[in-house]
């Protein structure tokens, strides 16, 4: 392995790291943010307890939404930047293959995707 691959899965590992954790304080978010409402039904107090609460927490969430979508992008300039190199694609095991750079936009839909009835 050369200095510059060392350098490089470096790089892709703390990519990998900051992903992961950015996914995983959304998700937490996400669960407390549902968490509150029904634990203020449950302590049955009124509506407005706890609304400046969930509004600071959502503003929160949001901002974690927004670094995940800032951290991918990056993800998408450093792909760039290892082709340019002419380094392998690193792979960290758990994800399938990247899909074609249109479904990342929304573009299209994945063929194997069907709408279900609600």
């Amino acid at each position: 392995m050369t200095d510059t691959q060392m350098i490089a899965g470096q790089v892709g590992t703390l990519l990998h790291k900051l992903e992961m954790l950015i996914d995983e304080a959304v998700s937490c978010g996400a669960e407390l943010t549902a968490a509150l409402p029904r634990a203020r039904v449950e302590a049955k107090l009124p509506a407005v307890v706890g609304q400046h609460s969930l509004d600071t927490l959502t503003e929160a969430v949001q901002s974690l939404v927004a670094a995940r979508r800032q951290t991918v992008a990056t993800h998408k300039h450093l792909d760039k930047v290892r082709e340019l190199m002419g380094l392998p694609v690193i792979s960290f095991g758990e994800e399938g293959p990247k899909p074609p750079s249109k479904l990342l936009t929304g573009a299209a839909r994945p063929d194997h995707l069907r709408v279900v009835a609600a």
